[in-house]
């Protein structure tokens, strides 16, 4: 076990609070709470009222970040122990490492389920257009959450809710959202350019889907 030596279950939320709280700095734990806080709201935007399946996307954004501070090393650990592969372009750009490997331990060691784990394993890549409306969310709350205040985040938040307001129809409504996804996976592009920096295969993939 890499985080849970408790034996939490992903319905324990106040749970997974303390113990992602215990993982990361306190800048990154007050941007998981503010994740988790505008999940909730784009849930309501969305119309979801299933009560489990808004306490998923919780748990999903309260764990997103959980191993967004281990080192390089201890992701490899973590990627050996639960077999799955980090490839070039993973070790290569860097950035979408902890998705996958928060997602893996969200699944064995928080005994989370598909919709929580491909929330998490696709929240920093984005997902392909017809994804599940939980990682859309979890994508985009972790994108435009309160406390974030760099310019392209403050951008895509205004971008989408200048949109939403307008949105008569459930409809409209994800119209913007898929809309709001691309025009961030284009900002997030732009500045991987601007920076000189590698830029993931799926970053692409993912943003000629919307196309």
């Amino acid at each position: 076990m890499f985080c849970n030596k408790d034996n939490i279950n992903w319905d324990d939320l106040d749970g997974l609070r303390e113990i992602v709280k215990s993982f990361v700095k306190e800048k990154r734990y007050v941007h998981t709470l503010g994740v988790e806080e505008e999940a909730v709201k784009l849930a309501g935007i969305f119309e979801i009222t299933d009560a489990k399946l808004i306490k998923k996307i919780k748990a999903s954004a309260i764990l997103h970040d959980i191993t967004k501070e281990f080192d390089m090393k201890k992701q490899v650990e973590i990627s050996a122990k639960y077999n799955f592969e980090l490839n070039y372009d993973d070790i290569k750009s860097e950035k979408p490492v902890h998705s996958k490997t928060a997602a893996y331990i969200a699944k064995y060691e928080f005994y989370a389920d598909d919709i929580i784990f491909n929330a998490i394993y696709n929240h920093t890549l984005g997902g392909p257009v017809d994804s599940f409306i939980a990682d859309k969310i979890i994508y985009l709350a972790d994108y435009i959450e309160i406390n974030r205040t760099y310019g392209d985040c403050v951008e895509v938040r205004e971008y989408f809710y200048s949109g939403i307001k307008n949105a008569e129809t459930l409809g409209e409504k994800y119209k913007i959202l898929d809309e709001t996804i691309l025009f961030s996976c284009n900002k997030t592009i732009e500045a991987l350019i601007e920076e000189n920096l590698f830029i993931h295969k799926d970053t692409v993939k993912h943003r000629n889907s919307f196309i």
